[in-house]
């Protein structure tokens, strides 16, 4: 009985043996298969992310040669800029040596430029105010006979249109302490003041009509203080009133004997009343007053045909007037003389 015992006891163990073994044998061959799938995705992960990885590669390749080509561009704009400075240099250098070589010349002149007396102008009529009085920049009072036309319509109380269609409503102080007015009277008298002594002048006032401001109904010296201050008196005394017939004023001017050698014009903008016909209305059209202007230009043409007569305009400030600027300076061009806007702080 006890060796049949240890017999099954034997047995038992040798089969408990090749289970554990078989265990291990199926337990290594799922380790190995799961390996073997691990290894396959890592795979594919790394294939990507060489792939991923080249194209980075080629892109930094692109751009590595686009900055060879900038930087080649660069040494290239360099050296041109090196050869533009040395060039500059040698051009500088030729200036400072032009520049001591006028120096010294200047410095011979100096001498004699101490025994120059410069005689400096003197206005005959004192003028007050925060503008600049003694110039004005593109405009000179030159002829043997200037004309100064003054324009003392309505217009010429205000800046702007409604404020001069209201105007017509004011008394005649109001209207002549009017600010436009009173810088009108200021453009009389710098007129005035630089007229040359050995000059002959005549002012023309005009508004509907037109009639002399100066003393007498001739030319008169710019030497005589007294006639020049008595004219000032009488501008100083208008009111303005009514519309602007600019060809009266004109005419007026061109019947004197001998004719203008310059004219200057003082207003504001295109005339309202004249020989065309449309002027005739109650109301005046642009259109019309352009005509206006083209009558006034025959007449002037006729008069000086050879255009050697400056037609100079002082244009004060006017709304609603957007073609005045331009047919003043068509007579000035044609003319040869000049329009002026001035700043409001002048004369």
């Amino acid at each position: 009985m006890a060796a049949k015992r240890k017999t099954e006891s034997s047995t038992l163990a040798f089969l408990d043996i090749i289970s554990c073994g078989l265990g291990a044998v199926i337990l290594i061959f799922l380790i190995i298969k799961h390996n073997v799938d691990i290894g396959s995705e890592q795979t594919d992960a790394l294939k990507a992310e060489l792939a991923a990885l080249e194209q980075e590669a080629e892109r930094l390749a692109s751009e590595a040669e686009k900055l060879k080509r900038q930087n080649a561009d660069i040494e290239q704009a360099s050296q041109s800029l090196e050869d533009q400075l040395i060039n500059s240099d040698g051009k500088l250098t030729a200036l400072k040596q032009q520049n001591i070589s006028k120096e010294k010349r200047n410095k011979v002149a100096e001498g004699e430029l101490e025994k120059i007396e410069v005689e400096i102008p003197v206005d005959r009529v004192e003028l007050t105010g925060a503008g600049q009085a003694n110039y004005i920049v593109g405009m000179k009072v030159e002829g043997d006979r200037i004309a100064i036309l003054i324009d003392h319509s309505t217009s010429m109380t205000y800046p702007t249109l409604e404020q001069a269609v209201l105007a017509k409503f004011d008394s005649q102080s109001q209207r002549q302490t009017a600010p436009k007015w009173q810088r009108t009277v200021r453009v009389a008298k710098w007129l005035l003041a630089r007229i040359p002594e050995q000059s002959q002048y005549t002012v023309i006032g005009f508004n509907n009509q037109a009639s002399f401001l100066s003393p007498q109904n001739t030319w008169l010296s710019a030497s005589n203080t007294a006639d020049i201050a008595a004219t000032i008196g009488t501008i100083s005394t208008l009111s303005p009133s009514n519309g602007t017939n600019l060809q009266a004023g004109i005419e007026e001017a061109l019947k004197l004997s001998p004719k203008p050698t310059s004219i200057y014009i003082v207003t504001d903008g295109l005339p309202t009343n004249g020989d065309v016909s449309c002027a005739k209305k109650s109301s005046v059209t642009p259109q019309c007053r352009r005509a206006l202007m083209t009558d006034i230009s025959k007449t002037l043409a006729s008069t000086f045909p050879r255009g050697n007569v400056p037609i100079n305009t002082i244009l004060l400030p006017m709304t609603g007037d957007p073609d005045a600027q331009a047919l003043f300076w068509g007579w000035a061009n044609a003319s040869k003389g000049t329009v002026l806007s001035p700043t409001k702080s002048w004369p």
